[in-house]
């Protein structure tokens, strides 16, 4: 039998090992144990080239923090959460990583959940947002309750009224861009509005269709003020999804009515493009017998037959200044001062009108195409 002192010790089980502490980091830094506490927790004040120092000694080193611990300590998480009806859209996946480079740069983690536009999968994913202690919330509402802890801004679909912050496109300021351009540039006084149903009863469908809304109410308005007729048979309506096949059933009744419109303007990019194709199938020649335009701007549309005249939106604009109105209000959470988005804080982002030859310019148009 082999004696004690001929044994071998053998490997060391990782998982026994001692964690590497603050201290450990601090030393290898060469900083203070405070100094890596904060430069860890972001702070803004720690320099650029210290902080680099600490992340690379914690790197090395395997060191992870407590979150748990931290949490008890400073009542703060340093967690985000993010509710988007679908994430495989462009849309949010540009909002969300514009979003998540703001919050990071200041220290905080995001989470995100996604609600396939189902109001009742949105009231679970805030809820189990919030039974985690995040600290705050961006959300594009798909209609479900409205958070009723830490600061909260919604952007896109937004809930007014609510004394929270929010951030959307600006829908009456390009409603009226289109319709001026139309009507001054091009001479139509017969312009039809595409859209979708308003006014329904489904809590869900009235979030989802608030930009619709927004920009039905405005077209009249503008319309109006130029003293304009809209008859009723030029509000066509799709159907509450969006989809390009109830633009084709829905322009193709317009173009039947006794008087039709000379222009139109879609309310959105697949309406546009579900538009477009009847009218190609119906041997209009768009930007000839009739202009199009559309709110949003469609995928590759400098590629369309004819290039569509539409609406650029600021995607990633929308998504830093949702983060750092979140930002502001945690802020005034820690120290002490009332968050602003206690209070209703309305930012409505610009758009860029992109002529192209769908609403009847020529190519040569001198209102030439910004890069996306």
């Amino acid at each position: 039998m082999p004696s004690s002192q001929d044994q071998t010790p053998g490997p060391v089980d990782p998982s026994r090992r001692r964690r590497p502490t603050l201290t450990d980091v601090a030393a290898m830094a060469g900083v203070s144990v405070s100094t890596v506490s904060r430069a860890l927790d972001g702070n803004p004040r720690i320099p650029g080239e210290t902080r680099q120092k600490v992340v690379e000694a914690a790197t090395a080193l395997g060191f992870r923090r407590n979150i748990s611990a931290r949490s008890l300590r400073t009542q703060s998480s340093m967690l985000v959460g993010v509710v988007v009806p679908d994430i495989a859209i462009a849309f949010y996946a540009t909002v969300l990583k514009a979003a998540q480079n703001v919050l990071e740069a200041a220290g905080y983690q995001v989470v995100v959940m996604n609600t396939e536009r189902d109001a009742q999968h949105e009231t679970v994913a805030l809820r189990t947002l919030q039974d985690r202690q995040v600290d705050g919330l961006l959300v594009a509402t798909s209609g479900g309750y409205v958070p009723d802890r830490g600061p909260v801004v919604f952007f896109d679909h937004v809930i007014p009224d609510t004394g929270l912050g929010y951030v959307s496109p600006d829908n009456a300021g390009g409603m009226t861009t289109l319709v001026e351009h139309l009507a001054v540039v091009h001479g139509h006084t017969r312009i039809a509005f595409l859209g979708v149903p308003p006014g329904p009863t489904d809590r869900t469908q009235r979030m989802e269709n608030a930009p619709a809304t927004e920009r039905l109410e405005a077209f009249r308005n503008v319309m109006g003020a130029r003293r304009l007729p809209v008859p009723p048979e030029y509000l066509a309506y799709g159907d509450h999804e969006w989809t390009e096949a109830s633009a084709q059933q829905a322009i193709a009744e317009l173009m039947r009515v006794a008087e039709p419109p000379t222009a139109v303007i879609a309310a959105g990019d697949t309406l546009a493009l579900g538009a477009l194709r009847q009218l190609r199938a119906d041997q209009y020649k768009v930007g000839t017998d009739i202009a199009l335009v559309s709110f949003d701007d469609p995928v590759s549309s400098d590629l369309l037959d004819p290039p569509m005249t539409a609406l650029r939106r600021h995607d990633r604009e929308l998504g830093e200044i949702s983060a750092r109105m979140l930002l502001d209000a945690l802020e005034g959470r820690k120290s002490g001062v009332a968050p602003k988005t206690e209070h209703p804080t309305e930012t409505r982002v610009p758009l860029d009108l992109i002529v192209r030859r769908s609403c009847g310019c020529a190519p040569e148009t001198p209102e030439s195409e910004p890069p996306p």
